[in-house]
This record gives C-alpha cells, structure tokens and sequence, in this order.
C-alpha cells in the first residue's frame, strides 16, 4: 500500500473541494445539469430587468405628439459619462453580443488575462513558487526462498518496511533548482546478520541542479520560462508583454465606444434639426396649400394648383414621419468608410433615440424623449500637421499593440538562440545518513544524523546534444521571419493611420467648407422663397410650380446646413481619433493601464 501527496501553496481555500473530491458530493453539479436538461430558463433576476427593459415603446406620429412629450436634455459629456458608467459591456449597434457573444469586449477584459492560468504574469510565476512533495509508502512481505543466501539466512523470510520522503524544491530565475528531502525508511525483518531486529534508516539531502548552457540564465528564463520548448515560450516578460497588449487592445476597444456614442449622439442632434425643417416644410405647404383652395372654391384658380399644392402638401408631410421615426438604416458608427465612423445622416428622431440609449444603457423606454444640450462646432480649426502626425504615431493604440508584438518576437528570438547551444547540467548532492533502531531520541536515526559521523557528497555533469540542432536552428529562422512580419506590418500601419488623418484632415476642411456654402444657400433659398410669399400675399402673379419649388429648395438647404454643421463636427471628433487622443479629449482615463 502507498500513499502519494503534492502539494502547491495556494493559500487558505486549498482544501475546501473535499466534500466533492473524497466524499464524492454531486450536489452542486446536479443542481447546474437540472437547468442545463431543462433547457437553461431564465432566472428570475434576468426575468425581472427583461420586463424592466421591455417597456412598451413611446410612438409619437405627429408635431402635436412632439409638442406634448416629456424631455429629458443630455449634454455630449453626460451621454460619454452614462455610457462608461454602465458600460458592464462595450456595446455596439450591430448586435454583435448576439451575433458572436465571444468577440465583445467587456470590463472583465484585463482582469481576465491578469487571471489566465497558463499564460498571465501569475501564471509565469508560479513556475517558481515552491513545490512541497511527501510520499508514503507500507509493505509487509512473507515469503519462502530456495536459498538461504536470498532469504537473508533463512529460506522463510518476514518483513515490514515503510518508506517516507518529503521534500521541498525551488527553481531560480536563473534556470537552477534547490530541493531539500527527507528519505526515512523503517525495516524490520528476521535476516540473521541484522544488527537490529528493526531499524530506522534516515537520510537528509540537499540537492542544486544547475544549467551551464541550454536552458541557463537570466535572459531566457525570464523570457521563455523554465522548461520552455522551441517556439513555445511563456516566460515572465513574455506574459508581461501580452497584457500590455491586451491593455492596449482595451484602450482602442474603449476608444471605438466612446467613438460610437459621440456618432449616435450627433446623430440624435441631427435628427431633430432635421424634424424642425421638416415641420417648417410641411406648415408652409400647408398654408399654400389652404390658400389655393380656397381660391379654388371661388373659382379663381383651376382644380389643378390646388391639386399641386396639396401633393406639395402631402409629401412634405410622408418625410415628416419618417423624420420622426425614423428607419431601420444605416447609422454614423466606427468604420463605416472611416475609423472614426463617416456621418450618414438618415434622420429619425426616435430611431435615433432608441440607438443612443442602447448604447449609454438608459432603458429603450422609459416616457421620454432625449434631447441634446450641446450645439455643434462651426468655428474654424487648423491643424499643426508635423504635431498631430507626431502623436497619431506615438498614440494610437493599434501603433502601440504592433510595437510591442514586435518586442515581444525580439525577445522570442533571443531565447530561440538558446537552444542552439547543448544541455550541460551541474548537478550536486549532499547527505547525511543515520541508522539506529529507533526513529528519534537516543540510540536513534535523528541522533546519529546530528552527530554528522555520516556525510556524503555527490557531483555530476549531465550533457545532452542534438548533433545538427536541426530543431534548433528552425526555432531560430522562425523568430527571425517573425521579427520581420512583424516589423513589415508595423511599418504598413504607421502609412495607414498618416494615410487616413490626412484623409481626415482633408475631410475637416471640406466639411467647413460645406458649412458656409450650405448656409448661404439656406439664406439664399430663405430670400427667394420670402418674396415670392409676399407676392403672393400682395396680390402680385406667382408661378405656382415656381413656389412650390422654391418651399422644396428651403426645406433641403435647412437640412443640408445641419448636416454639414454635424459632419463637421464628426471630422474634427474623427481628428482626436486617429491621432488617438479621443479618450484625454472626453476626459476619461482607463486604470491598469501599462
């Protein structure tokens, strides 16, 4: 019979699975599978925000409805600070946490590549965490021999012995192991040439294994950790590396968020501008409209004005609708034609609503309408070019994420250069033995350990050579392909992101452009359209279609003038997202960052 204990240190809870490991206790697995076999229904707290959530949506169909809707002003500041403040989830508008629940980026991101067990910095360390080992180990023997010589001076020999190591081993950083054990064994038997009828045999060992070339020293261990392979490497600056990434990748992740929320909330501006030139629209048609029959009914005008008049009437009324819903269409988010997301402009006020709740996690319905606070920018701005090029290179995120790849595969390189060199171990043994019939006290095996009459020392070189370290020299020229991908990429990504600021920049200045000319066109069309209303209403001969046309053209222009006026303001938000500084711009800081 024998008995086999390992142990690693892992703090106060390492025993507390033994009600599921020894007493086999199925109970909280059983109550998991009951679930599972029931088709995992939803709990009652998921119920309970389900219904929450589930509001029934607020449907406003005219500008009375409008009129009479509750608002709930919110500042572009304060829609950033709702959505980081509930942002459990990095959200988006294109139901990716449906789609491919595996690919969204939630808070739990850095912490749990902090955690991973096999390749976090812990995980890294715990190669060099101290090992307790203790073995134990009973045998009785009863046996008959042939020869007397085998059976110790007798051909029925008897025996009880126990055997009992214990033993507790570091590895250093520098590739070298320490073991202290303790090897006791009792034995007890009916040979005739014993000196004790039973006997307690102990043995303290101190033991150094020391690497000279393959697998030594500081660099690679700290690189590749120990008992790393060719091409596997996961040492302490290797894992370091690779949260720093995942950092990184965070940071852009967060970036892309708080980007969409920016879009959206423009968006929702938009959308009301969009709804109050459309409002205009449609009571200036309706005026012209009423005017023209009644002109009509006194037979001072044909059927057929008043027929113009009225379709006049009745599609500005058909965009009036869908400025207020909305549809299911595409919307201003990150990457769509640009990194920072291109303005689309589809209006909708409630569509638009819905999307900006989803994303700073207000219900999707709760009464009201929100309303932005914040106008958009119309001053000029002029960028230093060599300044935002200068931080759009030493900040973007994705810049940061492919330099550290590229560290990472230098350093890979380096410990691949390790195993061209042959395995040649150091190994060094020291002992004291003592022998007594007694395990402690006087006459014992302790007493005769302490007394240091027994010492022992053992020294040996261990030398093993791939001849051609063929494996070797493959590890090598991949690290070295690696490198130079990697190095290529970085390389492309630094030409993309000056590639799309200029694209950017180019953008601001269109867009301002847009700006002052869609504003005299508005004045202009305004101009036009108030003297042919005052000749009109003097009296005066007026050409309806030209009327009609001229209330078409001030309902466009005023729209065209917003979307500019929010176009612009996208590029110069687009701007502090390619040379990634969008998150200092909105005053947010992510914490654990590198």
């Amino acid at each position: 019979m024998c008995a086999l204990v390992t142990m690693t240190p892992v703090g106060c809870r390492a025993y507390r699975d033994i009600p599921q490991t020894i007493g086999n206790n199925t109970a909280q697995i059983d109550a998991l599978m009951i679930e599972v076999d029931a088709g995992a229904p939803a709990m009652s707290t998921s119920i309970a925000f389900a219904h929450q959530a589930a509001t029934a949506p607020m449907t406003l169909r005219s500008p009375e409805d409008f009129d009479n809707a509750t608002y709930r002003d919110l500042s572009l500041e304060q829609a950033v600070q709702l959505a980081v403040d509930s942002a459990d989830v990095l959200r988006d508008l294109g139901a990716t946490v449906l789609r491919s629940p595996g690919q969204v980026t939630t808070t739990e991101a850095l912490g749990l590549v902090q955690t991973d067990p096999q390749s976090s910095i812990e995980a890294a360390l715990s190669a060099y965490d101290a090992q307790f080992y203790a073995f134990g180990k009973w045998q009785n023997n009863d046996r008959r021999f042939n020869n007397r010589f085998f059976g110790g001076g007798s051909t029925a020999f008897k025996q009880d012995t126990h055997d009992y190591v214990a033993q507790l081993s570091k590895r250093t950083a520098t590739g070298a192991q320490f073991a202290v054990r303790s090897v006791t064994d009792y034995d007890a038997n009916n040979a005739t040439g014993n000196l004790f009828p039973s006997a307690w045999q102990t043995q303290l060992h101190a033991e150094a294994r020391q690497p000279l070339l393959q697998g030594g020293g500081l660099t690679f261990n700290r690189i590749a950790g120990p008992g790393a392979q060719p091409g596997v490497y996961n040492g302490i600056l290797i894992a370091k590396v690779n949260s720093d990434i995942t950092a990184s990748k965070f940071r852009s992740q967060t970036r892309d968020f708080v980007s969409d929320v920016m879009n959206a909330y423009w968006d929702l501006y938009f959308a009301y501008r969009d709804l109050d030139a459309k409002r205009d629209a449609l009571e200036r048609a309706r005026q012209t409209w009423e005017s023209f029959q009644a002109q009509k009914t006194s037979n001072r005008k044909s059927g057929a004005s008043e027929a113009l008049a009225r379709e006049q009437y009745y599609r500005f009324k058909a965009e009036l609708q869908d400025a207020i819903a909305g549809k299911l269409a595409q919307r201003t988010q990150v990457d769509n034609s640009s990194s920072g997301g291109t303005f689309a402009g589809q209006g909708g006020v409630q569509a638009c609503e819905r999307k900006l709740r989803l994303l700073i996690g207000l219900p999707i319905s709760d009464g009201t309408l929100i309303r932005p606070s914040d106008e958009p920018n119309d001053a000029p701005i002029v960028f230093d070019w060599d300044s935002i090029s200068a931080e759009a290179i030493q900040l973007r995120s994705e810049l940061q994420q492919q330099r550290l790849t590229v560290k990472r595969r230098e350093m890979e390189l380096l410990a691949a250069k390790n195993f061209l060199m042959p395995s040649l171990d150091l190994v060094s043994i020291y002992r004291l033995r003592g022998l007594d019939k007694h395990l402690a006290g006087n006459d014992s095996a302790f007493a005769e350990v302490g007394s240091l009459d027994y010492q022992e020392y053992e020294a040996s070189v261990e030398l093993r050579l791939p001849v051609g370290f063929r494996q070797g020299h493959a590890a090598v020229r991949h690290a070295r392909f690696q490198v130079s991908r990697e190095k290529a990429i970085l390389h492309e990504q630094e030409r993309q992101v000056l590639h799309d600021l200029t694209a950017v920049v180019a953008d601001v200045d269109r867009a301002f452009a847009q700006v002052q000319t869609s504003l005299n066109r508005f004045l202009a069309a305004s101009e036009a359209l108030d003297v042919l209303e005052a000749n009109r209403k003097a009296g005066l001969p007026v050409n309806l279609e030209q009327l009609l046309d001229a209330q078409r053209r001030i309902s466009e222009s005023q729209s065209r003038y917003y979307l500019s006026l929010v176009e612009y303001t996208i590029a110069n938000k687009n701007i502090q997202f390619e040379k990634g500084t969008l998150l200092e711009t909105a005053n947010l800081m992510i914490a654990d960052l590198p």
